[in-house]
């Protein structure tokens, strides 16, 4: 007990108490994560104002993701030039404003921060969202005991169902990365326990691209298991445990089931066999990207404007029959998509660029390969879904693509 208080101690004394506050509330709840950029802010203009050239220096780097970044939120200024819904304008900026001020922070000030320490409270925060989403559902499944009642988007109660599905599969990926790593055999099922149940409750959330990063986070496990121990049985093994997963989500969640085999029947099929006035989620995305892709063609240098996307987007789903997505004014559902309409070309390369450079080597980097999973589950998730259009999203990735490149590990992963 008092190896756990000193440490407490410890880490209020040295902090950055932010960076975990962060960690904790990204999988939790979007509405605490704006206190929790304050609190990072504040924290270090008590603790240590004083700016570091030397990191100052280095920071300033086109191979510095979070430039690319703050030249992504630039050019949402520079599209208010050609802007007519000034009123949505004001609105998007203020709302994206962290895009800009978090790469601004971490060129300015390198944080010291214990990774293992961020790694367990970031998969903790994840766990208390699983109990507290779970308990919130259980309250109506008690009186209407189905299944229902605790799976899709009736289990997600504190953010939109994508995104917490996203950051679960953040941490279903931390806690793989410690089972592959693990020296003892305690830490080794202890990990992949926490694995299973966080890839039961992602399943479950019935997110389309929770099971695609899963998919894809599960099969990249194996082959490192597989490269780590030279058996044989773990590539099989898991093919067995996929094919397991899927038919349990048939047969125990068939509401689930059938979002899945409607989302295959859609893109199996032309659009011009969609419902128009009615459709399908996945049919709904297939339009909303028809007309996007109508949109970039038009304005492919400087876009519509910062204000004007969602009108113009409604406007050409009507102009191509699209009545259904038009009347529920859906985004893009990509955010290249998105950023491109709105802010043109450069706007979604900017996008792009601040991704791609986490990829590229710059120095000896014990945590390189933390890093990469974080930014390809990031990267993944953009493509079926528009994520930096509201907070639950925009902070998150601006936290981690500015963060990820420009703090100091106490010690190693």
């Amino acid at each position: 007990m008092s190896r756990i208080i000193n440490e407490i101690r410890k880490l209020f004394t040295e902090g950055p108490i932010g960076i975990y506050i962060m960690a904790f509330f990204i999988p939790l709840n979007p509405r605490m994560l704006g206190i929790a950029v304050a609190i990072i802010i504040v924290e270090q203009l008590i603790r240590s104002p004083k700016i570091n050239k030397t990191h100052l220096k280095s920071q300033l780097s086109w191979r510095n993701p979070g430039i690319w970044l703050l030249l992504f939120y630039l050019m949402h200024v520079v599209g208010l030039i050609n802007t007519e819904n000034m009123r949505f304008a004001n609105m998007d900026l203020g709302m994206k404003a962290t895009l800009g001020i978090l790469p601004v922070f971490f060129i300015l000030y390198k944080l010291k921060v214990n990774w293992n320490l961020f790694v367990k409270v970031f998969i903790f925060g994840a766990f208390v969202s699983i109990v507290a989403n779970f308990f919130m559902s259980l309250g109506v499944y008690l009186k209407s005991p189905h299944f229902y009642y605790i799976s899709g988007e009736r289990l997600s109660h504190l953010m939109h169902r994508g995104y917490w599905a996203v950051y679960m599969v953040v941490a279903y990926f931390f806690l793989l990365k410690q089972m592959i790593t693990a020296q003892s055999k305690m830490s080794f099922w202890m990990n992949l326990l926490g694995a299973i149940v966080m890839a039961v409750f992602i399943e479950i959330s019935g997110s389309k691209v929770g099971f695609i990063i899963l998919f894809f986070v599960t099969i990249w496990a194996a082959i490192s298991l597989f490269k780590r121990f030279k058996n044989k049985w773990i590539l099989p093994i898991t093919s067995v445990v996929l094919v397991v997963g899927i038919a349990a989500v048939v047969i125990l969640t068939p509401s689930i089931a059938k979002r899945l085999d409607s989302a295959i029947i859609a893109v199996s099929q032309p659009i011009e066999n969609y419902n128009m006035e009615v459709p399908e989620s996945t049919e709904a995305r297939v339009m909303v990207w028809d007309s996007s892709i109508d949109l970039i063609k038009e304005n492919f240098w400087f876009g519509v404007g910062t204000g004007d996307i969602k009108d113009e987007l409604i406007k050409m789903n009507f102009e191509n029959g699209y009545s259904g997505v038009a009347e529920q004014k859906l985004n893009s559902h990509n955010q290249f998509f998105n950023s491109h309409i709105a802010i043109g070309v450069f706007g979604s390369l900017f996008l792009l660029l601040s991704l791609a450079m986490n990829y590229l080597k710059l120095k000896p980097d014990e945590l390189r390969s933390w890093r990469l999973g974080i930014i390809t589950i990031l990267f993944i998730a953009l493509l079926p879904e528009s994520m930096m259009e509201t907070q639950a999203g925009i902070i998150p990735y601006a936290f981690f693509i500015s963060f990820l490149t420009s703090f100091q590990p106490k010690q190693s992963a």
